[in-house]
C-alpha cells in the first residue's frame, strides 16, 4: 500500500506542468495613463526573471513612444484599439501564439514587486494542472476582514474569496497566506491561455467595467480551481477614485449596481432578493453615514446605488435589458 501510494504521489508530480517565467505573457490595457505605464513597466525591468511577452493595447492617447522606450530591455508590443478594456484585454489575447502558456492580465495602474513573476511561476508548478488562474497578492490593499454588522449588510463571511448569495464577494486583497478563491481580480491575475481562449470573455461596452472579474472568474471556479498566491505580491493604485469628483463618486455607485445586478441574474445560484435587500441596506447605512461624518463622497455613492435601483423597473429580470442600459447610459 505505501509503495502504490508513494507511485501515485510521484505520478501526480510528474503530471503537474512545469512552467517557466518565458512561458508568461503579460497584457496591459490602458486608456491615457503614461505615467502609470511607465511606472509598470519600470517595475517588469526590475523583477528577477525574465518573461516572455509584454503586450499593451492602448485607446485614447497615443503612448507609443513611451512604450517602445522599453524595446530594448523588454519583449514589448504596443498595439492601439478602440476604448473597452475587455475589447483591448482581448485584442492582447488574440495576438498570443502557442509559445504562451501563461497569461497575466493586469491593470495599467499595478506594480510589481521584484519577486512577484518568479514566485508565480513557482506556485503554478505546484498546484493541480487543471487550474484556471491564480492571483497576485494586491498588497496595498485591504484585506477581509469580518465582523457581525458586516454579516449583517450581507457583505460579509469569515472567509476571504467567496461569492455571496448577495452578488457581494468577499476581498482577496493582502492574503496572510495562499488562498483557494471563487472570484479573481480582472487587473491581477495569471490564466492559462487555453482557458481564456476556451472561454473568451464577452464585452459589455460601458466606460467602467465594474464587476466584470466576478462576471468572468466566478464561472470557472465551479469547473476549475482559482487561487491567490501569497507571495506573489504587487501594488494597484485605483487612480480613479484617487481624483475625489464627486459626479465619480456617483456614477460609480450607480454603475457597480447594475453590473452587480447582471452578475446576480447570470448566476442561478445567487439571490436576486438577497442582492436587492442587503443593497439597499447597505446603501441607506453608507447614506446615513456620509451625513452623520460629513462625507460627501460615500453619500454619493449610495445616491449613486440607488440612481441604479430606480432603473430595476426598466430592467426587471432580464440580463439582456441590463446590458443593453449598461452600453447606451453608462
Amino acid at each position: 500500500m505505501i509503495i502504490l501510494q508513494m507511485q501515485e504521489n510521484i505520478d501526480s508530480e510528474t503530471s503537474r506542468s512545469q512552467y517557466k517565467s518565458t512561458d508568461l505573457a503579460i497584457i496591459i490595457p490602458t486608456k491615457d495613463r503614461p505615467k502609470e505605464v511607465e511606472r509598470l513597466l519600470n517595475s517588469i525591468c526590475e523583477l528577477d526573471c525574465k518573461v516572455g511577452r509584454i503586450i499593451v493595447v492602448a485607446s485614447g492617447q497615443d503612448i507609443h513612444n513611451v512604450v517602445m522606450a522599453y524595446s530594448e530591455k523588454l519583449n514589448v508590443e504596443y498595439y492601439s484599439s478602440e476604448s473597452g478594456q475587455i475589447k483591448q484585454r482581448n485584442m492582447g489575447i488574440s495576438l498570443l501564439d502557442d509559445s504562451t502558456k501563461l497569461v497575466a492580465t493586469m491593470d495599467d495602474d499595478a506594480f510589481f514587486y521584484k519577486t512577484a513573476v518568479s514566485e508565480m511561476i513557482l506556485f503554478w508548478n505546484s498546484v493541480e494542472p487543471q487550474t484556471a488562474g491564480v492571483g497576485f497578492n494586491i498588497v496595498n490593499q485591504k484585506r477581509h476582514k469580518h465582523n457581525w454588522l458586516r454579516g449583517l449588510l450581507g457583505v460579509s463571511v469569515p472567509e476571504p474569496g467567496r461569492v455571496l448569495k448577495s452578488g457581494n464577494s468577499t476581498s482577496i486583497s493582502n492574503v496572510k497566506e495562499s488562498i483557494r478563491s471563487e472570484w479573481l481580480n480582472g487587473g491581477g491575475t495569471v490564466w492559462r491561455q487555453e482557458i481564456l481562449l476556451k472561454y473568451p470573455h464577452a464585452e459589455i461596452k460601458s466606460n467602467w467595467a465594474v464587476c466584470e472579474d466576478a462576471i468572468y472568474s466566478y464561472p470557472k471556479s465551479k469547473k476549475y480551481p482559482l487561487y491567490v498566491c501569497h507571495n506573489s505580491k504587487i501594488n494597484i493604485e485605483d487612480v480613479a477614485m484617487l481624483r475625489e469628483k464627486i459626479e465619480l463618486y456617483r456614477y460609480r455607485g450607480k454603475t457597480t449596481f447594475l453590473w452587480t445586478l447582471y452578475f446576480v441574474l447570470s448566476n442561478k445560484e445567487l439571490s436576486i432578493v438577497h442582492f436587492i435587500f442587503f443593497r439597499c441596506l447597505q446603501m441607506t447605512a453608507l447614506f446615513i453615514y456620509g451625513l452623520l461624518f460629513k462625507d460627501k463622497f460615500r453619500s454619493a455613492y449610495a445616491l449613486g446605488a440607488f440612481s441604479g435601483l430606480a432603473v430595476f423597473p426598466i430592467v426587471r429580470f432580464n440580463k439582456y435589458k441590463i446590458i443593453k442600459y449598461i452600453e447606451e447610459k453608462t
